[in-house]
């Protein structure tokens, strides 16, 4: 089913009526009831396994059509979108387009969002690495420098992997792909942010 144009999940146990945006029950008897939001991505088979070499893959039956950058054909069409302190934020996948990393201070939240032109994957980490904020900057399709160590980071994993902080692991912070207008509809007092809200640009 769907509702405001956006998938309608049920559980087995109560049947339930879930917003998949949202993560609440809508109807049933877990009306109000909010699911644990955790980190996922989104992106291309060729991305992942080029982050991730030796995962392995559940085989499930198709029930649609290869996921490709031809997806993201407008990109105005689509956001990267999060919740902090309560907060709807997003970010047009035209933005990321032109800043695959967008330096944020946020909700009292400092946080970094990244973007694989190649793979359209996107993620956003914690900013602080050992008690310290850092600010980003892309160095490839996958790969950002902090200005602050100069240390190499994956921007799809936020492992440090050479420099000062090697080893060193960003906080993944939930996120998700979504068309802009069905998160708006969901979060119409949401803030979209932009390239020119950088905090390694703006100098905040």
């Amino acid at each position: 089913m769907l509702w405001n144009r956006s998938l309608v999940m049920m559980d087995s146990e109560t049947e339930s009526l879930w917003s998949h945006l949202l993560g609440r029950a809508m109807r049933g008897s877990l009306l109000g009831t909010e699911l644990e939001i955790v980190p996922g991505e989104m992106m291309t088979w060729e991305g992942w396994l080029a982050a991730h070499p030796d995962t392995t893959v559940l085989r499930m039956s198709r029930t649609a059509g290869n996921y490709g950058l031809d997806f993201y054909s407008d990109p105005d069409r689509f956001v990267y979108a999060w919740m902090l302190g309560g907060r709807a934020f997003s970010t047009t996948i035209r933005s990321l387009l032109e800043s695959p990393t967008l330096n944020l201070d946020l909700a009292g939240t400092s946080v970094v969002v990244t973007f694989n032109p190649e793979s359209s994957g996107a993620a956003i980490f914690s900013r602080v690495v050992r008690d310290t904020e850092h600010h980003f900057l892309a160095t490839a399709p996958d790969r950002m420098r902090d200005v602050e160590t100069g240390t190499t980071w994956s921007s799809v994993t936020g492992v440090a992997l050479s420099g000062e902080l090697a080893g060193s692991t960003l906080t993944h912070l939930p996120g998700l792909m979504s068309y802009r207008a069905a998160w708006q509809l969901f979060h119409p007092d949401g803030r979209v942010l932009r390239p020119s809200d950088d905090a390694v640009e703006t100098g905040r």
